[in-house]
């Protein structure tokens, strides 16, 4: 596990995630502006004055989004690089509830039950233990507070493994050009912010460890350590779609039948092809028990 955590450590230090070019952080509004719909909507659903604790927050886009709107905010990473990238942002853009802090998930040291929201986007796949960073951010949460989590789904995920074994060609790997083709199959469009660019290639194709999850394991997490499913992007309803619009953090009012075990299975096995060109990322977002 030491030497898995070690690998990961060096690997965002040498490539800070998600990175940005500070050209275009000129100012708070900035933030709102380049941000995803995801993290507007969540920045939209949150109220002023909540305390919130983005774990695994990289080069701290999020948090600063999350900080703009007089919330107490606190990034957590273990990459240093990407911290100081955080924190120059941070400094930068004068945002005074929002702090940076290193820390590894699988030993945190937070006050239990201190966060009204717990973010943990696209972290706990690329940790030794997922489970066990799971069940550490869970502690920080606070009775009825609103946890998030993102991980990379096993059936989603199976189209970039394919790629992945092509990227890892010598012919490949040497070729600019077709890299780039193959990030510009997901989630990174500015081809033109070659930095981002090379980074996205980075995580998505060289990352040393990963590791991938069903829905129904996610959610034996959820209900050992005492969330109550709310929601997820996408839906795991058969038939249903999530909405930019929608409300993440209102209790799901379809049936439990559109989400037994053959119903997520025939759902997570759509999302390879849906989800090819987010990697098969998923989010699933809870609610801590009483």
């Amino acid at each position: 596990m030491d030497a898995i955590a070690e690998l990961v450590r060096d690997f965002y230090n040498r490539y800070p995630f998600p990175g940005y070019d500070p050209r275009k952080y000129s100012s708070r509004a900035d933030l709102e502006r380049q941000a995803s719909w995801y993290a507007r909507s969540l920045d939209r659903l949150i109220p002023a004055s909540s305390r919130i604790l983005d774990a695994g927050c990289g080069t701290g886009q999020f948090a600063l989004l999350l900080g703009l709107k007089d919330r107490r905010v606190l990034g957590v990473d273990f990459s240093q690089a990407s911290l100081d990238k955080a924190e120059h942002l941070r400094r930068r853009l004068r945002i005074e509830n929002t702090r940076f802090q290193q820390a590894d998930l699988l030993d945190l040291d937070l006050p239990p039950a201190s966060f009204d929201y717990v973010f943990c986007n696209g972290v706990l796949h690329h940790t030794p233990d997922p489970e066990r960073g799971f069940r550490n951010i869970v502690r920080t949460l606070a009775p009825h507070g609103k946890l998030v989590v993102g991980l990379y789904n096993l059936f989603g995920r199976l189209p970039l493994k394919a790629r992945q074994r092509l990227a890892a060609l010598p012919f490949v790997r040497n070729n600019e050009r077709i890299r780039t083709r193959l990030i510009l199959r997901q989630i990174v469009y500015e081809s033109e912010d070659r930095d981002k660019v090379e980074t996205w290639y980075a995580d998505q194709y060289l990352h040393p460890h990963e590791s991938v999850h069903t829905v129904g394991q996610t959610l034996r997490w959820f209900r050992s350590y005492g969330i109550r499913y709310l929601s997820s992007v996408p839906c795991l309803d058969l038939f249903a779609r999530h909405h930019p619009g929608d409300d993440l953090f209102a209790p799901p009012s379809r049936s439990r039948l559109r989400r037994c075990a053959p119903a997520l299975l025939l759902r997570q096995l759509g999302w390879i092809f849906s989800l090819d060109d987010a990697g098969g990322y998923y989010v699933l977002v809870g609610e801590k028990a009483p």
